[in-house]
């Protein structure tokens, strides 16, 4: 393989990567609830070969290998991929008002405000689930046998710092959970019945939704990352409502669907994911950090958590800003934990596991994790070890660049010019540090830690 056949290569994951991404934007997005990412494998053969995983090895280009054969993966799990996404579309479960898709059951019991319609809710959301577990699982599970096959093998290193996020956070988590939990009346498990379902209520802070207005939202978004240099204009956003569209926002490579939740929900989760699909748009993906676009949106996600920031955007007074930052913290934080636990789960399927022992392996770690009690059948939907360890990776990257931003150039590094300065020369290179500077994954779990007790 010469260097031009090199090249060939990487433009291929490149244009496979894109239409994978806009195919599965477009089912996430309620564009297309019968989505066939199987067929725009075969538009670039190549890119999903395992021979030319081999050629790139023989040539040396490891990192390059790697993409092939991790499409390759994909490939070979992309009709069941189909089938499940087909599935999750028509998925219904019994609602309070009867049958409901799981997305619209996913939106309402945020905002329920009847304890037992929102259980109801909950176990909509289950039994919908359900409906797209089996070929799901199939997916997860074909996916991790090629992946073996290719000579990949579980990252336990990764997998054993993700164990040091749970543990290293546990205890200023669960004080904090407990406060919350119990200005609601509840209490944590084993004594109390906090559920998925309660804990997903509490971490929308509903009462904070006069704070984080919708109409100011897209300036926030615009202005924070204008501050860090990361050009989102580019970005292609849907904010269309749609019945089947996922809650929240989630970036695919340049787009980015958004499905609004309401407060401060939605200012985290956009100011994430436009960070990740601004990146992700102005870089190749068979060339960049798989860790970058996750880097950029805990960077931009972060930003809430300045009080400087947080008054700009919001009109709170710095002196009343603490309990705010500290209740974001925790669900940034929840999120981390919840990554964290089902990067062991998918390891494990990676190894092997499977059916029953997996359900159950996932039930009892995020139950773990979010310290409230998990339903089952949720586990295919955590099933990629991949984009777990990525979310960790960036995360802890972002914690460490931040800091950084902060001590060179005080407290509002956003306002200062030189803070794009500063980060340009990672994006161009399209990684967010040096291997050898790469934090641990427990770095940002440490980091809002410190937040959680007023730091």
């Amino acid at each position: 393989m010469d260097d031009g056949e090199l090249e060939q290569v990487r433009e291929g994951v490149d244009a496979l990567s894109r239409a994978l991404a806009g195919q599965r934007h477009r089912h996430v997005a309620g564009l297309d609830r019968t989505p066939s990412i199987a067929a725009i494998f075969e538009a670039q053969g190549r890119a999903s070969d395992p021979e030319t995983v081999a050629e790139l090895r023989e040539k040396g280009d490891r990192d390059l290998a790697a993409r092939v054969a991790a499409l390759a993966a994909e490939r070979a799990a992309a009709p069941d991929e189909d089938a499940w996404r087909a599935a999750d579309s028509a998925g219904t479960g019994r609602g309070p008002e009867g049958p409901v898709g799981i997305s619209d059951a996913e939106l309402a019991l945020l905002h329920e405000r009847n304890r037992d319609r929102r259980r109801e809710l909950g176990r909509a959301v289950a039994e919908s689930a359900g409906a797209a577990s089996t070929p799901r699982e199939a997916a997860a599970e074909t996916r991790a046998r090629a992946r073996t096959s290719l000579g990949f093998t579980p990252a336990w290193e990764d997998v054993v710092q993700a164990d040091e996020v749970l543990n290293g956070s546990e205890a200023a988590y669960r004080d904090v959970l407990s406060w919350l939990a119990r200005q609601d009346g509840l209490e944590l498990p084993p004594r109390g019945k906090l559920d998925r379902t309660e804990l997903l209520h509490l971490l929308a802070f509903r009462d904070l939704d006069g704070l984080f207005r919708p109409s100011p939202l897209n300036q926030v978004v615009l202005e924070g990352f204008d501050g860090l240099g990361i050009d989102v204009r580019r970005v292609r956003l849907d904010g269309s409502a749609r019945a089947a569209k996922w809650p929240g926002a989630h970036a695919f490579e340049g787009w980015l669907s958004l499905r609004r939740q309401g407060g401060a929900s939605d200012w985290i989760d956009l100011l994430d994911a436009a960070g990740r699909a601004a990146v992700a748009a102005a870089s190749r993906p068979s060339t960049r950090d798989p860790a970058l676009p996750a880097t950029a949106g805990a960077l931009g996600a972060s930003l809430l958590l300045e009080p400087r920031f947080l008054e700009q955007a919001t009109g709170l007074d710095r002196k009343k800003s603490k309990d705010v930052v500290r209740r974001l913290a925790l669900r940034r934080l929840f999120q981390l934990r919840a990554a964290a636990a089902a990067l062991r789960v998918a390891a494990e399927v990676e190894r092997g596991t499977s059916g029953r022992a997996w359900m159950e392996a996932h039930r009892e770690a995020l139950s773990r994790a979010g310290l409230a009690t998990w339903p089952g059948g949720l586990a295919a939907r955590d099933a990629d070890a991949e984009a777990q360890r990525t979310a960790l990776a960036g995360a802890a990257w972002a914690a460490q660049i931040q800091g950084d931003l902060r001590n060179r150039f005080d407290e509002d590094y956003w306002r200062n010019p030189r803070t794009a300065e500063a980060l340009a020369g990672r994006l161009a290179a399209g990684r967010p540090g040096p291997e050898k500077e790469r934090p641990p994954l427990a770095f940002a779990a440490e980091a809002l830690v410190a937040r959680l007790g007023g730091d």
